[in-house]
């Protein structure tokens, strides 16, 4: 060993590195010293950085005042700040998900939980970041100009405000402390109205398109990383698991043939593609079909509604720019998932001896977009909770779908079409 260590001790033990200094050498103790300052600092900082989903929200989370910045991941939390306009404080709500990624911030405007409640919480989410958005950004005239082109429009008491209101203390920061209740309106499923009421009779109204990256402020890139990031990692809310498919005693009840009888649900655009869901007659009791003899309605019901089994799921993931994420997940994690926002369809494909394939819509309630998954599996794996593979293509505009059918099959009750992303 060199002679100049060989009289030593340890001076810091932080479980990244144990740094040994030399009582001789003076000099290289200060510089160590100093050196490990330093990098406890940045170690420091780094550990202070949240994390983002996307460019638009960290741009948004720097554009606070230092002192309104939280970096301590909690599930949901809302801070009083101050500094963001002269004399006036607001409430910034901040949210993580459950891998301590920041996935909102935005303006508390319903201080009630209840009303909250009431509401769809992708579009209060939305307003909350817009209307912090209004009162943060560096340049407000560019903020607006961006709305503008988005097609997003804002009206006070029917009327486009002046640029001055949204900054003036008794513009829009003295009108989102007197929120009294509002109204959403999801015109035909493309656009939104949003009327917010506010004391002295005045009003806020919003007029957006329902589009995924303007509604979560994500492009698809990263909407589509962050499903990848989330489902792969995702536990359902409850690990209870039905002993066996749901009974139902639904008088609205058609028959489907001669001793099985059908749900009628809703479509994708066009009939095949469904969430219809069938049942057998047992005792006067009806239960969802399953089994070997029932096995075409079997995979409709496993894929729409609970099963008895919690089948193990390989999921292709094909992204943005080519990408391709595989990672494995059960079904009572993956459906849970799709859950809440989603309305969920499904239509066979084929029956080709032992392997059944299919088409699942994962229809987003809230935009225009849909996922959109490729089952396969096999009658065993089906029947016995085994193994279903899923190629999952996310975040498509419903535009973009172009169905093609075949004909239907003279032989058999099966149907034949290809579902194809333009």
């Amino acid at each position: 060993m060199n002679g100049q260590f060989k009289d030593k001790k340890i001076i810091a033990n932080n479980d990244v590195v144990i740094i040994y200094i030399s009582i001789i050498d003076k000099r290289m103790k200060f510089k160590i010293c100093l050196g490990f300052v330093l990098f406890m600092l940045i170690v420091q900082n780094i550990k202070c950085q949240p994390y983002f989903y996307s460019q638009s929200l960290q741009n948004l989370y720097y554009s606070l005042p230092a002192s309104c910045r939280l970096d301590t991941p909690v599930a949901e939390m809302v801070i009083e700040c101050s500094g963001i306009f002269s004399n006036g404080v607001v409430p910034i709500v901040y949210s993580w998900d459950n891998h301590d990624m920041l996935t909102h911030i935005g303006y508390r405007f319903l201080p009630d939980s209840a009303m909250r409640q009431v509401f769809n919480p992708a579009i209060v989410r939305f307003l909350e970041r817009e209307f912090l958005s209004l009162l943060a950004v560096d340049n407000l005239q560019q903020k607006l100009s961006i709305n503008n082109s988005n097609g997003m429009l804002i009206a006070l008491n029917g009327n486009t405000p002046q640029t001055s209101f949204y900054r003036s203390r008794t513009g829009l920061p003295y009108l989102l402390q007197r929120v009294t209740g509002m109204d959403i309106m999801y015109e035909e499923g493309r656009n939104y109205r949003v009327t917010i009421n506010c004391g002295d009779n005045q009003t806020i109204t919003f007029q957006f398109v329902a589009d995924a990256e303007l509604v979560f402020d994500m492009d698809k890139k990263e909407r589509d990383e962050r499903i990848a990031a989330q489902l792969s990692n995702h536990k359902a809310r409850t690990i209870d698991l039905p002993a066996y498919l749901s009974a139902c005693s639904d008088s609205t009840m058609q028959v489907h043939n001669d001793s099985a009888f059908v749900r009628k649900g809703g479509m994708f655009i066009i009939p095949q593609i469904n969430s219809d869901l069938y049942y057998l007659k047992n005792d006067s009791v009806l239960n969802l079909a399953f089994g070997i003899n029932w096995i075409a309605e079997t995979f409709s019901n496993v894929m729409l509604a609970p099963a008895a089994h919690n089948y193990a799921i390989e999921v292709t993931h094909r992204a943005y720019g080519g990408n391709v994420f595989r990672y494995d997940v059960n079904s009572r994690d993956f459906f849970d998932y799709f859950s809440g926002d989603y309305e969920r369809f499904f239509g066979i494909e084929e029956i080709d001896r032992d392997v059944l394939t299919g088409t699942l819509i994962l229809a987003d309630k809230n935009v225009g977009n849909i996922h959109l998954g490729f089952v396969t599996i096999s009658a065993v794996d089906l029947l016995y909770g085994g193994v279903m593979k899923i190629t999952l293509n996310t975040n498509i505009p419903q535009h973009n779908i172009e169905t093609l059918f075949g004909r239907k099959r003279e032989t058999s009750n099966e149907y034949q079409y290809n579902v194809n992303i333009e």
